[in-house]
């Protein structure tokens, strides 16, 4: 269904009832009590801490690998070595980084920056923000989630649907958890989070600020992480290309002798382990190809 055709079925269609979406109450013939909703806030903070640092590790690897080719690059036989041995082509992504400005890991998740939005003008359906609604609209929703989103504001209900995205839990449960946990400024009017959760306001107090600042981390972490791994699975590739050279080893061995140990190093795999998983996301992690240290010392010996 596309955003368009959701916005007029919440509005109009008498299958979807969209009045009563937007009577729904928020689950609270089934609150969530204080233990569950810890242990649910204790598994949250742990994979978002997880990501991020896993992220903050993929943009370190990166900017290693760019420092150590632009040292190399930047050195002109070098470069004729490079054309005479058919190596010359860099990765069109790997070569607007070396172009550009020193690579700095994390500065993304410092340029915060509003979701677009794309409903300017439109008003909300049922309380319902459309933004919403354009972004979820090829996921598979329950009808009763809309019940729990109008409970909040609608910068927070997108904000809701991008972390129910990228959790991938596109769940009332959980949706029931991240309405409980948004800070009082960020609710609807007249809505008090006691009604699904059964927690004091001292312990909601407590964790809702330190989740909330670790959502906008991992949102942040999650916009970088694809664009950062594609760029890493390429530069790795390039430089292990480099590395399966005897011409181009023996070079660096003689040019670079303080740098060839971390060169070496990062031709091992250990600058781009798991980025083509870091680009999908939290799938699982595949075993990089790794080079013996041997291979290096082979090329070193071959005669040019």
């Amino acid at each position: 269904m596309t955003s368009e055709a959701a916005y007029n079925a919440l509005q109009t269609s008498e299958q979807r009832h969209a009045r009563s979406i937007a009577a729904d109450q928020p689950g609270s013939r089934e609150k969530l009590f204080a233990p569950k909703l810890i242990a649910a806030y204790e598994a949250e903070c742990t994979r978002k801490r997880n990501f991020i640092r896993e992220t903050v590790v993929t943009e370190q690897r990166l900017s290693s690998l760019v420092e150590a080719l632009r040292l190399i690059m930047s050195d002109k036989r070098f470069h004729s070595l490079l054309v005479s041995e058919g190596l010359a082509t860099i990765p069109k992504l790997l070569a607007e980084r070396l172009q550009g400005a020193m690579y700095e890991p994390g500065a993304a998740a410092r340029a915060s920056k509003p979701f677009p939005s794309k409903n300017a003008g439109r008003h909300s359906v049922s309380g319902i923000c459309p933004d919403v609604l354009d972004f979820l609209q090829d996921y598979p929703v329950k009808v009763k989630i809309f019940g729990l989103l109008r409970h909040v504001i609608p910068v927070r209900q997108l904000e809701i649907a991008r972390l129910m995205v990228a959790m991938e839990r596109v769940t009332f449960t959980y949706a029931k958890i991240l309405v409980a946990f948004t800070p009082r400024s960020l609710l609807a009017e007249g809505f008090d989070p006691a009604m699904i959760a059964n927690v004091s306001e001292d312990q909601l107090g407590a964790m809702t600020p330190e989740l909330g600042e670790l959502s906008s981390e991992f949102l942040s972490a999650v916009e970088r992480r694809g664009s950062v791994s594609l760029e890493l699975l390429a530069a790795g590739r390039f430089f292990d290309r480099l590395m399966d050279n005897s011409r181009v080893v023996r070079y660096l061995a003689h040019t670079f002798p303080g740098n060839f140990e971390e060169f070496h190093e990062l031709s091992c795999g250990h600058a781009f382990n798991n980025s083509s998983s870091f680009a999908a996301g939290c799938g699982p992690r595949a075993e990089p190809a790794r080079r013996d240290r041997s291979s290096c010392r082979k090329a070193l010996a071959r005669p040019s």
